[in-house]
């Protein structure tokens, strides 16, 4: 546009300036000139970014195209329950309450398949079934879905006897109306081997996958796979289109809670055989299929800059500055070097780094400390994360008194320092045999109300500190604000 437009614009004033206020504001007319042939600088495609966190099976079920739950089986193989309760809830969404989603079951007697710790795979255990002759023994898992016509690729591990007769069986119904689909697999080994395979649905809607054999001996299941053949590297296409058209600028990743128990080196190599781990955060499953180069992935695909949060939480400043070299490292560093047999050659380049989340959250971030332990923590990591690479952004977290206060964690890491304010404020009024009850009363309560929000530069303005303490060990704050009704 190169000429000026002029806009009249009413605004109603419909609020009362107090309490008692009886009359109110009369409506006025206020005149707003836009002249837009004068531009200012670009406003930072960061402005705008996303938050991707591994929340129970949050990504997994959203954005990720694995099509069968616990595949790489951290739990036991065992027989379905006669009846599954309904408890109304979203099952396994955060890995608590209801019942266990996608369970494998055993084809055939339960004591046909137990859990082999002597070969496992990956992880703690693997499924060994016993064959017996004629009548199919394996494996299967439940309300898979699927829809006629749509190409799907998989992939499993199998070890065993070479007398099995191993097959993938998709099967739409029970009893005399099922429908089955069968896709035969190649002989084994006592070595685990990988198999490939490939179909085109006959049938849509939920079905059984199952894994079974005929023959004698015995074999092992390690590991197995199903996507769709459309996936993206493993995302879903549709997700990545919808994602794309918010021309987002940084995705932060992991996010959250999450990265305070989170082990990088666990999410990266062959998927397959990555071990799956109890999220103590989250308290679910995680099969590490989507990791660190998932993630770089997932940036190419939205063509947004990563941001990665190394763990501070229960995670050590060589860990992060590893990760840094994984990410930013040439083929000439160790780290470098792991990247590029993983089929990474070329650095990420990764230019943000967070240090932490939300470690002043004593109430729920796990592994959160006290400001004094984390302004430690911060200054050693950003040493550590430097010596790898000088030119990266480092983000420390922070929290300015109001976000302490509207996140409820004002309150809880400055009542200690409340009530020495308030007992040196009541001097000798208070004595050593008074007890708990007497001294919080009315009183203390008002008291509370009135000093609620920390002051700034206290020990609950985490932001202020910072600056104070760690101004030389990062380049931005990473301000997370929250506040509850009541």
């Amino acid at each position: 546009m190169t000429r000026m437009k002029t806009f009249s614009l009413i605004l109603l004033l419909l609020a009362a300036l107090s309490a008692g206020a009886q009359t109110a504001v009369p409506s006025q007319p206020v005149t707003a000139t836009v002249d837009a042939s004068k531009t200012g600088p670009p406003i930072s495609p960061n402005v705008y970014g996303q938050f991707l966190e591994q929340a129970g099976n949050l990504i997994y079920s959203s954005l990720w195209s694995e099509m069968l739950n616990d595949r790489k089986f951290y739990y036991a193989v065992t027989p379905k329950p006669a009846e599954e309760p309904n408890t109304g809830r979203r099952r396994g969404f955060f890995g608590r309450g209801g019942a266990r989603p996608g369970q494998w079951n055993p084809v055939g007697p339960a004591d046909s398949v137990i859990m082999d710790t002597t070969y496992p795979f990956v992880g703690d255990h693997t499924p060994l079934v016993t064959l017996a002759g004629s009548e199919p023994r394996g494996i299967r898992q439940g309300g898979v879905h699927f829809v006629k016509g749509t190409k799907y690729n998989g992939r499993v591990e199998l070890a065993g006897d070479s007398r099995a007769k191993v097959s993938i069986n998709i099967v739409w119904g029970t009893n005399a109306n099922a429908v089955t689909q069968t896709i035969p697999l190649g002989k084994l080994g006592k070595e685990y081997k990988k198999f490939i395979f490939s179909f085109k649905a006959d049938q849509s809607g939920s079905a059984q996958f199952e894994i079974i054999a005929t023959g004698a001996g015995s074999f092992h299941i390690g590991a197995v796979s199903l996507m769709p053949a459309d996936n993206l590297d493993g995302w879903k296409p549709e997700e990545i289109a919808v994602l794309k058209s918010l021309h987002s600028g940084v995705y932060r990743i992991p996010g959250g809670n999450f990265v305070s128990a989170f082990e990088w080196r666990n999410s990266i190599s062959n998927p397959d055989k990555r071990p799956p781990i109890y999220d103590p955060v989250w308290h679910a499953v995680q099969p590490n299929d989507v990791g660190v180069d998932e993630f770089m992935t997932l940036c190419k695909l939205l063509d947004v800059q990563p941001y990665i949060t190394v763990n501070a939480g229960l995670g050590d400043e060589w860990s992060a500055a590893q990760l840094v070299q994984y990410c930013n490292g040439a083929v000439t560093t160790p780290m470098g070097k792991l990247r590029a047999a993983n089929g990474h050659p070329k650095p990420y380049d990764v230019k943000f780094w967070g240090i932490g989340n939300e470690m002043w959250g004593i109430t729920y971030q796990y592994g959160a400390m006290s400001l004094d332990q984390f302004e430690f923590k911060n200054n050693e990591f950003a040493k550590a994360m430097r010596k790898v690479d000088p030119s990266i952004t480092l983000i420390a977290c922070g929290a300015m008194p109001d976000t302490m206060t509207g996140s409820r964690q004002s309150l809880r890491l400055g009542i200690d320092n409340l009530m020495d304010r308030y007992l040196n404020s009541r001097g000798s009024g208070v004595t050593a045999t008074d007890t708990w009850a007497s001294v919080l009363g009315t009183t203390f309560q008002s008291f509370i109300h009135t000093n609620l929000v920390p002051h700034y530069l206290s020990p609950e303005d985490w932001t202020g500190n910072l600056l104070q303490h760690c101004f030389n060990d990062f380049d931005m704050i990473s301000e997370h604000f929250y506040n509850y009704g009541g």
